[in-house]
């Protein structure tokens, strides 16, 4: 075997593909000119003793930042080591060696060639960005020209996307999940997993493990060296390896053979998931920068708490960002989170900061070592914690692992003067304990500080003594600034709807402050299958839209409202804002006059043709500046007589033809015929529950359960066309109910909608029915009626 020989085929292929003839190539054997290079190269040396020495290195005179390095080897049996570790003896090893060496400065497509004839050659390509932790493996198997790898750098070195993290941390959790481990124990074995990989022995010898209590016993003492690196004190210290060393009682991990699909098979569950995180996430981590390696771990632990047995809610991180605009933070406030759970609201608090602080060291040194505070009552929670922090930067040495309501963690924290506080409370604690978190929150920070917390909606909206009571003790002390209502997939794969609430600390709620409402439903982020919620690219400006109306305190239909509260209001906007009509348009009728006419189609079993003519011929429109508002329900100018429906248990009904109308949004409302003898007539039916704020025309008789709200004229008689335009603007209305705020009867009482009026400022019934007359499709309800 003579290397030479295999120098020589590849000096000539780079002849071939123009390197020679590049004006702006240089082309080195062994060793470089260029002194940066020299510089890396110096203590590289395959033996370990003196520089490294590739067969080939190409630099650019027009691409400073970018390098090709060859190794060759004659004998292709000398290709590639099992361990990567035999720099000496083989192409791959070697060459990733150097690698390692020059992506301190480079972004260096790395290649190993062996054989000694082109027939017989073997190519591998690595690219390994500069200061990136570890290389990634490229497909292509010849060498290609400069073009061809500017291209391919191109695109592998392109940042991992939000919804490809999201996707990996689905991927493992479906994995383990097949192998029945937990949830509760996933965080935990991933966290133990990804600070492990940030100890450069382990990540070199974790595939020499050859049984795998011996190698969960390696990670545990590779995490013990990283906790120590990054300089956690022993009790925390303790705290975290505890947690971590439970995977050593979880048999699926421990045992060497497992059964898959009913034969016996060796184990190697851990050391595949090891071996694919460092391949798939690793070679996007950058030295000292380890924010996708944070922003998979949260994503793992999301997905593992979905299912609510880890009594995990975890705040997303676009509102965790949104949390430090909502509080102006800037780089020399110090920031508090009483439930700091997975450490979500310190690392955008984190981040935040260290950008405010811009390129001032001694600024970013007082950030993270004096600047963020945590409390987490949960061992595991902490852990997770202290894990994220260390995956982000620095800052886990003031999250304690304590109970933020004991009295002594209470005077502890005060001592840091904290002036912001982020917290997301437990949502077990129920409305009142959520509010008893804040009210804590507010107890520890400086006069004037700020408190931002998101929290379930029946925080806001729950009636009764005793919340009455907390919200009471809240404004005697604090002022509540703001209010925001938020997505309601906002937690997804969750089911949880929730506010944003903002109070300033020591500072009594004046009795004639306006407090902002917002009505944040839209984030601008749409449920994708498998991928979960991401952004569909204008969250950025529908924040910046909020923020400028929070900020200036302005009041917008169908977005904000600034409302004088006390303890025995709602707070929230759906209660006070007003429906923005100028949107209403024709065709929204005709989308309710022709889902009305597709259930009548439905229910005739097709034996009626639609007819898309209208009734009348004479076009009418809209003017919605001159309309007025009535009540719902009053004596004064209410227009409708509300009664609840009547309830009807499954049990107690019997079979029949009588329609039976609850909460479903299909079939008109109805979900079931019986023959119970309670009806209801010509009205318009509101769910209070279920599918929430649904409203439909009923022209039979019904029976109407109770949950749901029936709507009668209060001065006329209703027909299906005055029907139908009342419908469409009670639609309108249906943003202000929710899972947390459901349409019952007491509060749909206090609404008003905009309606036409007459010369006598009533109702104008007749310009109603003609409106509807004048649409098209209108026709067929006449020959209905």
């Amino acid at each position: 075997m003579n290397e030479r020989i295999t120098e020589n085929i590849v000096r000539k292929l780079l002849q071939q593909l123009g390197y020679f003839a590049n004006i702006n190539c240089i082309v080195e054997e062994q060793s470089s000119s260029n002194s940066r290079i020299k510089k890396l190269l110096q203590y590289a040396s395959k033996n370990g003793n003196g520089a490294g020495k590739p067969e080939f290195i190409l630099s650019f005179k027009n691409d400073t930042e970018f390098l090709i390095v060859i190794e060759c080897k004659a004998d292709i049996s000398k290709h590639e080591s099992k361990t990567r570790e035999k720099y000496k003896d083989y192409a791959v090893d070697g060459v990733l060696l150097y690698s390692n060496f020059l992506s301190k400065d480079y972004n260096v497509m790395s290649i190993a060639v062996s054989g000694e004839t082109e027939q017989e050659l073997k190519i591998s390509h690595f690219l390994q960005l500069k200061g990136a932790y570890v290389s990634r493996d490229i497909t292509d198997k010849q060498l290609l020209d400069y073009n061809s790898y500017k291209t391919s750098f191109k695109n592998q070195s392109k940042p991992l996307k939000d919804e490809e993290i999201v996707k990996k941390a689905i991927e493992y959790n479906e994995l383990l999940h097949g192998y029945s481990v937990p949830e509760t124990e996933r965080n935990t074995l991933i966290s133990t997993i990804l600070i492990s990989l940030q100890d450069g022995v382990f990540l070199d010898s974790f595939h020499k493990y050859e049984k795998n209590l011996d190698l969960i016993k390696g990670m545990l003492e590779s995490c013990s060296r990283v906790l120590g690196k990054n300089k956690i004190e022993d009790k925390r210290k303790d705290t975290i390896l505890h947690e971590y060393k439970g995977i050593l009682h979880n048999q699926k991990l421990t045992r060497e053979i497992i059964k898959n699909k009913k034969k016996n098979v060796p184990n190697v569950i851990l050391k595949d998931l090891i071996n694919d995180l460092k391949n798939n996430v690793l070679p996007f981590i950058k030295e000292k920068d380890f924010d996708i390696l944070g922003r998979f771990y949260r994503e793992f632990i999301r997905y593992a708490g979905s299912d609510g047995k880890t009594g995990l809610v975890l705040t997303p991180s676009h509102i965790t960002d949104l949390f430090c605009k909502l509080a102006n933070l800037n780089s020399d406030d110090i920031v508090y989170d009483p439930c700091c759970g997975t450490g979500g609201f310190l690392v955008s608090a984190m981040k935040y900061m260290l950008n405010k602080a811009g390129n001032d060291i001694n600024e970013w040194r007082k950030i993270k070592q004096n600047r963020l505070i945590g409390v987490e009552i949960r061992a595991d929670m902490f852990t997770h914690a202290c894990s994220n922090m260390m995956m982000r930067g620095d800052g886990k040495s003031n999250i304690y692992n304590e109970d933020c309501f004991d009295n002594d963690v209470i005077e502890k924290i005060k001592s840091y003067k904290a002036n912001k506080s982020f917290l997301n409370p437990p949502y077990d604690v129920g409305a009142n304990g959520q509010l008893e978190f804040i009210e804590n929150t507010l107890e520890c920070l400086v006069k004037g500080g700020k408190c931002i917390a998101i929290c379930q909606m029946s925080t806001v909206v729950k009636q009764g003594k005793k919340i009455t009571a907390v919200k009471e003790k809240l404004l005697e002390k604090h002022t509540l600034g703001a209010v925001f209502s938020m997505p309601d997939q906002l937690f997804y794969p969750k089911g949880v709807i929730t506010s944003i609430l903002i109070f300033k600390a020591h500072i009594p709620h004046p009795v004639n402050k306006e407090v902002f409402f917002g009505y944040f439903k839209d984030d601008g982020h749409v449920l994708k299958k498998h991928k979960g919620r991401l952004d569909d690219g204008s969250w950025n400006s529908k924040k910046e839209h909020m923020l400028e109306l929070y900020i200036n305190n302005k009041s917008k239909p169908g977005f904000s409202i600034t409302k004088c509260v006390t303890a025995q209001n709602e707070w929230c906007a759906e209660v006070y804002m007003e429906t923005d009509y100028k949107n209403l348009q024709e065709k929204d009728f005709i989308k309710n006059l022709k889902k009305y006419l597709s259930y009548l189609f439905n229910k005739a079993n097709n034996n009626f043709s639609i007819n898309s003519d209208p009734l009348l011929k004479i076009m009418k429109k809209l003017d919605v500046d001159n309309w007025r508002y009535f009540s719902y329900d009053t004596k004064k100018d209410g227009i409708f007589n509300i009664k609840k429906g009547k309830r009807l248990t499954k049990n107690d009904q019997i079979s029949g033809n009588i329609p039976y109308v609850s909460s479903s949004s299909l079939n008109n409302g109805i979900d079931n015929y019986i023959d119970n003898e309670y009806t209801e007539q010509n009205c318009i039916t509101f769910a209070c529950y279920g599918s929430i704020g649904e409203i439909f025309y009923q022209n039979e008789k019904i029976w109407v359960s109770d949950n749901a709200n029936v709507f009668y004229l209060r001065n006329k008689s209703l027909n299906p066309f005055i029907a139908l335009f009342l419908v469409t603007i009670l639609r309108l209305e249906k943003y202000r109910f929710s899972y947390g705020m459901t349409a019952k009867k007491e509060r749909l009482q206090n609404f008003k909608i905009k309606l036409p009026v007459d010369k006598n400022n009533k109702p104008d019934w007749q310009f109603m029915e003609d409106y509807i007359k004048s649409l098209p499709y209108s026709k067929n309800l006449g020959e209905i009626t």
